[in-house]
Formats: C-alpha cells, structure tokens, sequence
C-alpha cells in the first residue's frame, strides 16, 4: 500500500521520473509488476498523479558519457490509466499504468550529478526532516550511499520530488511555477478529486478509448473557449486541473468572476456527461457559463495529435435542470453477504 504523505499538503504536486529513454516528455509509464510478479512502489506510484503536476525528469543515460543529469520538466496531462503496452527492458509489451504529459521544457543547463552531491548535507538533511513527519515511506527521490554520496535510487523509476527541494536546489526553480492550487484546497485526502481527463467529454460520438486523442479534443475545446471569452475582454484562468469547473473568468469594471464549464467531442455533442461536481457547482454558484465544442476533427503526426477547431455553442447563466439529467450510474453501497470464496 502507497503512503500518501503528501495527500495534506496541496503544495506537493512533483515527482520524478528516472529514466534512459530519449523520449521524456511524452508520458511517464511503468508496469503493474516487477519482472519476478512482485508489486514495486516505485512503479505503483504512477497511479497516483493527477492532471497539473509536475514531472522532472532525471536522465541517467546522457550522450557522450556526461553524468546523469536533471534535464527538464513537463506538466501531466489528465488522468493515469491501465494500458497493455509498457515495454520492460528487453520484454514484451505488458499491462500497467501510463500518464500523458504535455509542455516538455528543458532546463537552460542540466543540472546534473557533481553539482546535486555539492549540496549533499542539505538533501540529505531534508530527507531526514521529512521522514521524521511522515509515517511510512517518502518515495526520496535520492538515496545515500555508504561513501556518502547520493544517487537515483536503482529501479526506482517514480518518486516525489518535495516541493521543499526546490529550495535546495534552486538552479530547478522554473519547474516550480508550474503548479497551481485551488483557492482553499486543504488538500485532497478523502475526496473523489475530479481530474479534467475523467469530467471533459460530450457524448456525441461515443466515448474515447483513446486518451492522447481524448486530452487532444478535451484541450481544443479549452482553447476555442479562451478565445471566445477573451475577445470580450474577459482574462481567463484555466483551473480545470484543480477545479470542478474548467475557467475562471475576471473581466475590468466587472464585479465578482465568471465561471465556464467545457465539454468537446467529435460528434455533434447533443447530449454531455456531467458529474455530480459539475452539477453542484453550477447549481450553487452564478454565473457559470457551459461552452460545448462538437465536430472536432484530428489527426496524428508522428507522437502528437494535431485538432482542429469544431462548432461552439455556449449556454450562458446555465443550470442544469433535474429534467435535462438522466443518471447514468450509481454508487453502491453492497449488502453484508456471506463469504463463497
């Protein structure tokens, strides 16, 4: 079982990723098992990122023999999910747990082992702060070795990077920026936390299996939204990683926000998905606006998918009435049984 130390801390929103690949930046994947069939943390904790956070990437496999190195950072791009396609090492395709990520930047300079063990007291000194609070495993990013030295942990493919590293370390700084927190989250320990990649879609032309798709169509809806709202002089925040709603809108001599839910589909998106956040949300608090994208056409070059624009429709000052929803699922809550198995 994962120790979520971080789950109470909302400013805990990094991780990072050790890796050979030349393809960091793309999405951070790891198989469900070990190659024995035994169960790794490090390789579990990919089920637990959540859109928005910030992945910084440990390269140990650098060309020309330079030293491992931090060599950039990228934003994580919806919701984990199971896939039959993680290569391990030399073996066949297997199932396990992939994330996109999109916004891959590089650091103006890596930086790389010589200069991290140049703060060996400090990082080993903040290992022992927040192991000292936490009850159970950290995931450090850093083991230390008995020379005293400090080095990627082997195998251990994903860890957290705590946000107080960044003070440590402030040649990373800029990845730092990258996360926003939702006014008055507390934290996220106990709830059902709605991740854009799960709360986005329009029904129109049936689900998405595809995620890379599903997020590109998801993300053009966003973009033609700012758009609109920005020609009429509103400054939009886009708050869909930490929000039941996607933007928050702000406009000179106006008073209060605007809020802006965002569906997008291929389809003619008749009809929307909507959760009970996204109801609630709209319900108690005005103005909320539900801006829908359907006929959203993509295509696929190289690793990317590239959209293009669909027809809007915008529904202002919308409240969904009990009417207009049909449930779609339940939760339920199962009987004491008697035990078969």
């Amino acid at each position: 079982m994962i120790n979520e130390w971080w789950a109470l801390e909302p400013n805990q929103r990094f991780w990072m990723e050790t890796i050979k690949r030349r393809d960091y930046g793309d999405a951070i994947r790891a198989p469900h098992r070990k190659q024995d069939g035994s169960a790794w943390p490090y390789y579990e904790l990919v089920k637990f990122v959540r859109d928005g956070d910030v992945v910084l990437h440990w390269d140990t496999d650098r060309p020309s023999g330079a030293p491992s190195a931090f060599v950039g950072w990228s934003i994580v791009d919806g919701a984990p999910y199971d896939t039959d396609n993680v290569v391990y090492s030399d073996a066949s395709p297997t199932t396990g747990t992939e994330a996109l990520l999109r916004d891959y930047t590089a650091f103006p300079l890596p930086f790389d082992y010589h200069q991290l063990n140049g703060r060996f007291a400090k990082v080993s000194s903040l290992r022992d702060e927040l192991a000292s609070r936490a009850t159970g495993t950290i995931y450090f990013p850093f083991n230390i070795r008995k020379d005293d030295t400090l080095r990627a942990g082997q195998g251990n493919y994903l860890t957290k990077f705590p946000v107080e590293m960044f003070d440590v370390l402030p040649e990373l700084a800029d990845a730092r920026g990258r996360v926003q927190v939702a006014d008055g989250d507390a934290g996220f320990a106990g709830r059902s936390f709605e991740v854009r990649g799960e709360r986005r879609q329009a029904i129109g032309a049936g689900y998405i299996a595809d995620a890379k798709v599903r997020r590109a169509i998801e993300m053009q809806a966003v973009r033609q939204a700012i758009a609109y709202y920005e020609s009429l002089g509103y400054d939009c925040l886009d708050v869909g990683a930490s929000c039941s709603y996607d933007l928050q809108l702000t406009r000179a001599g106006a008073s209060g926000e605007r809020h802006v839910e965002v569906k997008g589909s291929m389809g003619d998106a008749e009809e929307v998905e909507l959760t009970i956040g996204e109801v609630d949300h709209a319900h108690g608090f005005q103005p909320t606006d539900l801006f829908v994208v359907g006929g959203i056409t993509w295509k696929r070059v190289g690793d990317s998918v590239i959209t293009e624009p669909g027809q809007a429709r915008l529904v202002v000052d919308w409240a969904p009435t009990r009417k207009s929803l049909k449930p779609i699922r339940y939760r339920h809550t199962v009987p004491r049984a008697t035990r078969v198995g």
